[in-house]
């Protein structure tokens, strides 16, 4: 019986997470948003936990990212908005409006190789 819970218990596990590289984590403390005032922005309010190895997803850095994508732009977009586990509402951008959100989620969620 114990052999069977073990087993159980066992295939229920997940795949341990993908870690980032050093390069990614390079490229995750250099990148920036093209638009002058978003990068601002993201200087302020985003770098520090989403450009360094935290709880945070690592800013480019798509494994991080693709399940939480999978939960779609709203759902981001209300835990960016409203604040999620240890995520400060509006990730302590008091000035932030949904767009400005929107355009942060997009940028930090996708690849930036270049």
């Amino acid at each position: 019986l114990m052999g069977v819970l073990a087993t159980g218990l066992l295939s229920g596990c997940q795949d341990k997470p993908v870690e980032p590289s050093a390069q990614d984590l390079q490229r995750a403390e250099q990148a920036r948003p093209g638009d002058a005032r978003l990068a601002a922005i993201y200087d302020r309010s985003c770098v520090t936990c989403h450009g360094t190895r935290s709880a945070a997803p690592l800013a480019g850095f798509e494994p991080a990212w693709r399940p939480r994508l999978k939960q779609g732009m709203d759902v981001l977009l209300q835990h960016a908005r409203d604040g999620f586990n240890g995520m400060p509402a509006k990730g302590l951008c008091t000035d932030c409006t949904d767009d400005d959100l929107r355009a942060l989620i997009a940028f930090m969620s996708s690849s930036h190789d270049h």
